[in-house]
C-alpha cells in the first residue's frame, strides 16, 4: 500500500503527463513541466457535473485529461449557448495569464459531458513560470491568437452565411481538436445531439434536424449509427461548404 509520500509522487508524475498531453506544452523544458506539476491538481468530474473551480473564483487554468468537457454559457432566461467540447489535451482560461485581477468572472461555464479528469493550474503559478522563462510566452500567445480568429470567423460566419454551410463548418469544427481546427485531421464520427448543435448555431432544434436530413440526402452525414452519433464524410461535407461559397 502506497505511503502519503508515495501517493503524492505518482499524483505528480500523472499531472506531468497530463502536461505534455497538451499541445502548448510541447516545447516547454521538462524541469519547467515538472515545476508546473508541484502548483497542480488532478481533479476527477463525474458526468454532467460542473468542473469546479478553487475559492469560488475562475482563476485556475483548465487542462482535460480524460472525457470530454463541455463549455458553454446561460442568460439570465435559461436560454443555453454551446461554444465547444474540449477533448483530452485541451487547455482553457488561458486569459487568466494576462488578468491582474482576481476576480474577474469567467463568461463561461464548463460542464463534464463524460466522467473526466481535469488538471487545475493557478494561473499566478503558470504566470511566475512563463515570467521567469519569457520565451516560453509564445507558445500562449500563438494559441490564444488562433482562438482569436477563428471566434472572428465565426461571428463572420453567423452574421453573413446560410444554416446550412453554418451548421457543416460546425460539424467539421467539432471533428477536429479545439486548439487545431487549422489542421487537416478530423475525427469520422460525432456524440452529439441536435439540441447541443442548436445551441452552438442559435437555431432551433426542428431547423437542425431539417438541415442535417438535407446533409445526409447530399452525403455530408449519415445517422444511422445510433442516438446522437453522427458519422461523417468530411470531403462530402467539403464539397457543401464550397458549394455555398459559390452560390453566395
Amino acid at each position: 500500500m502506497e505511503n502519503p509520500q508515495q501517493k503524492s509522487q505518482s499524483q505528480r508524475e500523472k499531472i506531468e503527463q497530463g502536461l505534455r498531453s497538451c499541445p502548448m506544452f510541447h516545447d516547454w523544458p521538462a524541469d519547467r513541466l515538472w515545476e508546473l506539476s508541484l502548483s497542480a491538481r488532478l481533479a476527477r468530474y463525474r458526468r454532467d457535473t460542473q468542473i469546479l473551480v478553487c475559492e469560488g473564483t475562475p482563476r485556475d487554468i483548465l487542462l482535460v485529461v480524460s472525457g470530454s468537457v463541455e463549455l458553454g454559457a446561460t442568460n439570465a432566461t435559461g436560454d443555453k449557448y454551446l461554444l465547444a467540447v474540449l477533448e483530452p489535451g485541451q487547455v482553457v482560461q488561458l486569459a487568466h495569464l494576462l488578468m491582474e485581477q482576481e476576480d474577474v468572472p469567467s463568461p463561461y461555464v464548463y460542464h463534464a459531458r463524460k466522467d473526466s479528469q481535469i488538471i487545475h493550474i493557478p494561473s499566478a503559478a503558470m504566470r511566475r513560470l512563463l515570467d521567469a522563462e519569457p520565451t516560453l510566452w509564445r507558445s500562449v500567445a500563438l494559441l490564444v491568437l488562433r482562438r482569436h480568429r477563428l471566434s472572428t470567423r465565426s461571428l463572420k460566419d453567423r452574421a453573413i452565411r446560410s444554416i446550412r454551410r453554418r451548421l457543416a463548418i460546425a460539424l467539421m469544427n467539432l471533428a477536429k481538436d479545439y486548439d487545431s481546427r487549422e489542421t487537416d485531421v478530423y475525427r469520422t464520427e460525432l456524440h452529439i445531439s441536435q439540441t447541443d448543435l442548436a445551441n452552438m448555431l442559435k437555431v432551433s432544434r426542428q431547423t437542425v434536424g431539417k438541415e442535417l436530413r438535407r446533409l445526409q440526402d447530399e452525403g455530408g452525414v449519415n445517422r444511422s449509427g445510433g442516438y446522437n452519433r453522427i458519422s461523417l464524410n468530411i470531403p462530402g461535407l467539403k464539397r457543401i461548404v464550397q458549394e455555398d461559397e459559390c452560390a453566395e
